[in-house]
């Protein structure tokens, strides 16, 4: 399996969030809300000549809800299910939480609202 897809394991036990809500790249517009959204920014490699070699990868989870409460409260929650273990044939052996940040929603036109979403940065070292 792909990191993606052990990383979508392992988010699949965030509270509220049904798993088809729960994707790699971009939230599909046409799902309700809440939801997460986390991209992979850097992968890299930190063994080499190792049988099974160790990978760091650093994570952006976005928590996306309606009110800013609830979009903090599903970052925490995010956060609870950084466990190590195996996730599809990846085993995450370290998870380093960086921050989780409360991002302002951009300006919406007339009586139009945005939703608010909490950004949470995680170092995930894992082998596969």
């Amino acid at each position: 399996m792909s990191l993606p897809q052990g990383l979508k394991t392992l988010l699949g036990g965030v509270d509220n969030v049904s798993t088809s809500n729960i994707t790699y790249g971009t939230r599909n517009q046409s799902a309700s809300l809440p939801a997460v959204c986390f991209n992979i920014t850097r992968n890299d490699r930190m063994t080499v000549g190792a049988s099974s070699p160790i990978f760091s990868a650093e994570v952006q989870i976005k928590s996306i809800a309606e009110t800013a409460e609830t979009a903090q409260q599903l970052g925490e929650d995010v956060e609870d299910e950084f466990v190590t273990g195996v996730y599809d044939n990846i085993t995450i052996i370290a998870v380093v939480n960086k921050n989780t940040i409360l991002e302002t929603p951009d300006n919406a036109f007339g009586d139009e609202t945005t939703p608010f979403t909490a950004t949470t940065t995680a170092e995930f070292y894992y082998i596969y």
